[in-house]
């Protein structure tokens, strides 16, 4: 279902004014700015629907040249990021784009716009803090579908491909981790998709020094817009999005979606420390600190 209305325009040209005409009585709604010399359209309309994730209906929509500015409206439950303790079961966060790049925010709890300063997650994806303005810029997937959406870069960078590496270990290690009674730090570290160590010398101690360097080796072999070219010409299969979609999108947006898929690092450490593996996920805990730090440069 689609619906449009008509506002009158005054001065009204910013992420800013755009915001406030986007409801907050409805769930998942896309909303399309289109200014008139005498008026302003709104259309509305809820996301297309996709299986894989509610803003997945966006991949690969270009919007009309008439329309100067997207937004969207979500809702779900907020968790505090570090303490993962449930602040609401009825979040929303309303995010606004314009054609020049412009991009506002506003995330409300129970009803109340955040004007303090708050990390939080919604459905699973970052949502920003709040500064003493409580519209203020927002990074993720749905973010960069509405500037994409506007032919425009996604905001901030891709995701560190060491921490992608990372993501694929921990993958395999809670894999194994659940089918075996003891999992030992050796074992974990032949697992690691890199060559920890120097290349040629064969097995080393595995220290936490060199499992950071065989993750930034093994990191230092991709490269997120090389990938995505691959995924748009069907040759990347691992992705789960159509070649047209990987085409649509830019680097940084591709590595978001990739990186989306992969277990949340935290998560898989305190699932490794109930089945016992302490030792193992406070390992990882410090690589994982190591990279975030960039603290090993491979030359």
């Amino acid at each position: 279902m689609h619906r449009s209305s008509i506002h009158q325009l005054g001065n009204m040209a910013s992420a800013r004014d755009y915001i406030e005409l986007i409801s907050l009585e409805e769930e998942f709604m896309l909303y399309g700015f289109e200014p008139n010399p005498e008026f302003l359209s709104v259309h509305v309309a809820p996301f297309p629907e996709d299986s894989r994730t509610p803003g997945a209906g966006l991949f690969g929509m270009y919007l009309p040249d008439s329309w100067q500015a997207v937004g969207i409206l979500l809702s779900g439950r907020a968790t505090h990021p570090e303490t993962h303790e449930v602040l609401s079961i009825d979040a929303r966060v309303r995010v606004v784009v314009t054609r020049s790049g412009e991009t506002c925010t506003q995330l409300f709890i129970d009803g109340n716009m955040l004007t303090e300063p708050l990390g939080n997650t919604l459905s699973e994806q970052p949502l920003p803090e709040s500064t003493e303005d409580p519209i203020h810029p927002a990074q993720g997937l749905l973010t960069d579908c509405l500037h994409r959406m506007l032919g425009l870069p996604s905001l901030g960078v891709a995701p560190c491909l060491g921490e992608l590496v990372v993501g694929l270990w921990l993958n395999d290690l809670l894999h194994r981790a659940m089918s075996l009674d003891d999992l030992d730090w050796d074992s974990a570290v032949a697992l690691h998709p890199g060559e920890p160590g120097e290349p040629g010398l064969g097995p080393v101690a595995p220290s936490i020094e060199t499992i950071t360097e065989a993750t930034f080796r093994a990191a230092g072999q991709l490269n997120w817009e090389r990938m995505r070219q691959r995924a748009a010409i069907g040759e990347f299969q691992a992705t789960a999005l159509a070649p047209e979609e990987a085409e649509w999108m830019d680097a940084t947006m591709f590595g978001r979606w990739v990186t989306s898929a992969i277990p949340d690092p935290d998560a898989v450490l305190r699932t490794l420390r109930r089945l016992g593996a302490d030792q193992i996920s406070e390992n990882i805990s410090q690589v994982l600190h190591s990279i975030r730090q960039g603290r090993v440069i491979i030359e």
